[in-house]
């Protein structure tokens, strides 16, 4: 039912386009014969033949570029329709009665109450881009009717390709990038002087996977860029002031990208870089550096890099077995040590946090320690890597303690105590707790928990209080053992009357 309507709607529309014109075959071509000019004064009839011969391809006679801009006219207006359909469909949430209203006005330019009503149908929220693109698709065909009567008419041209290429945008379908790009390279044939015309059959290539084409045609654009700032430049003006540097940067980082999608790492890393010290935009230098970053992940290995964001949207589905399957892979292939540090990074915090192998997780990640501990210190990842070691050591150790196996549990805290962390105190405290045995060490680990007095509950502070007191009073230091009893007092007494 929803295709018949739909068809319905372009049949009514083609109907309205070519209810007032001739066909093309009723058109013919531009002839001389029928002018009655093959005695014109002071020519023979050769003269006038071989002219009727070459005209068709250099001039369009008045009625068809009459006809031609009709159709020019009723194609803009289609295409005006459909972007703001467009617009009212990307509110949130879509705009249906600003909808309702635009389609009505469009219905209303029919002169025919037959025509209206058959495009009079029930607005319902999942028609609203079928309706849409049916606007969208009566545009391309009225501008590619007015192409084929005035294929000289640049305007018309242009407004085909712009409707394929807003095709393509919303329907993601390759075959209008594909017209698009035939429409362009047509139009080359008639105007190569305009950057805009590379520019656009560029975008059509990366649309279509060719990265090669796409990388040409933006480095043409470029080119031509560039002659026509040369040629427009005027004597008594500054060296490139007709240069539009905005689009220079935009070519160079589409060129970049092509780069990029054929791995040629070092062509991509030149032509960013370039655009990055062209470009004022700050935004647009964020945008560059993070592909820059992106492409030196792995000191240029783009695959690498690919295969990286691969595996990261297996994390996002929680699909971690698989994940981790192929981060082990992915590690095959690596260059540099800072890529290899975070993929066994990543490696041990899914076998810690997921899989249950908390062993092999430590094991990996001390590896990563031992490694960045030879390298400069200027590394983001650098204190995240710190940061978990410390965090697997502490609740490692945690375990251990709740079986009993103390030995292994201050092994596992002292480790972790080593690191600076937001709970490095705990560590500390765990020790001094192990340690109550040894008044000497119980002292100097409580001391060092209570440096991170912020990061201590009022309860773990009051039993260190208590721990000091009874240390120094085993040690002989009685005036020590009577400051930290009073804290504790105090804090017992304050943590009472907060209850």
């Amino acid at each position: 039912m929803r295709l018949k309507l739909i068809q319905s709607l372009l049949l009514t529309l083609i109907l309205a386009n070519c209810a007032s014109q001739k066909t093309m075959n009723q058109l013919g071509q531009y002839d001389l014969a029928q002018e009655n000019v093959y005695n014109l004064p002071g020519t023979d009839s050769s003269v006038v033949k071989k002219a009727n011969k070459h005209l068709p391809q250099i001039l369009v006679d008045f009625q068809r570029r009459q006809q031609a801009n009709h159709l020019l006219d009723r194609a803009l207006l289609a295409f005006s329709v459909a972007e703001s359909l467009q617009i009212c469909l990307q509110a949130n949430p879509p705009d249906d009665k600003t909808f309702s209203q635009i389609y009505e006005n469009w219905i209303n330019q029919y002169p025919i109450e037959a025509d209206r009503a058959k495009l009079r149908i029930e607005l319902k929220p999942n028609r609203l881009q079928q309706i849409m693109l049916a606007v969208l698709d009566s545009a391309s065909q009225l501008s590619y009717r007015g192409k084929l009567l005035d294929p000289y008419n640049l305007e018309i041209r242009g407004l085909l390709i712009k409707v394929y290429l807003k095709q393509g945008e919303i329907t993601h379908q390759k075959v209008h990038y594909a017209r698009a790009s035939e429409e362009l390279k047509r139009l080359l044939l008639i105007d190569k002087s305009s950057p805009y015309i590379y520019e656009k059959l560029g975008e059509c290539y990366f649309a279509l996977n060719d990265w090669e084409n796409s990388y040409q045609s933006f480095h043409e654009a470029e080119r031509v860029l560039e002659l026509v700032a040369e040629f427009e430049q005027r004597p008594d003006t500054a060296p490139n002031a007709a240069l539009d540097t905005n689009r220079l940067v935009y070519y160079l980082h589409r060129q970049g990208e092509a780069k990029v999608r054929l791995y040629d790492s070092e062509s991509a890393i030149a032509l960013l870089s370039r655009a990055m010290k062209l470009t004022n935009s700050s935004e647009t230098k964020r945008q560059l550096q993070n592909i820059l970053d992106w492409i030196n992940w792995d000191d240029g290995n783009i695959r690498a890099s690919e295969i990286r964001d691969e595996i990261r949207r297996l994390e996002a589905d929680n699909r971690f077995k698989e994940a981790r399957s192929q981060y082990l892979e992915l590690l095959k292939m690596l260059r540099s040590n800072r890529a290899i540090n975070e993929i066994n990074w990543k490696i041990a915090s899914i076998e810690y946090n997921t899989l249950g192998r908390k062993n092999e997780a430590l094991a990996r990640l001390f590896q990563v320690i031992q490694s960045i501990q030879h390298s400069p210190r200027n590394e983001q990842l650098h204190e995240i890597y710190l940061r978990d070691y410390a965090a697997m050591c502490y609740s490692v150790g945690i375990d251990y303690l709740n079986s009993n196996q103390f030995r292994m549990a201050y092994i596992y805290f002292n480790k972790s105590s080593q690191f600076e962390w937001d709970h490095q105190g705990d560590c500390f405290y765990q020790l001094a707790m192990l340690s109550r045995d040894n008044p000497v060490e119980a002292i100097r680990h409580s001391h060092r928990s209570l440096d991170f007095l912020s990061q201590l509950s009022q309860a773990k502070i009051r039993a260190l209080y208590e721990l000091l007191a009874i240390s120094y009073r085993r040690m002989g230091e009685f005036e020590n053992a009577n400051k930290y009893f009073q804290n504790w007092v105090n804090l017992k007494n304050i943590s009472k009357n907060e209850l």
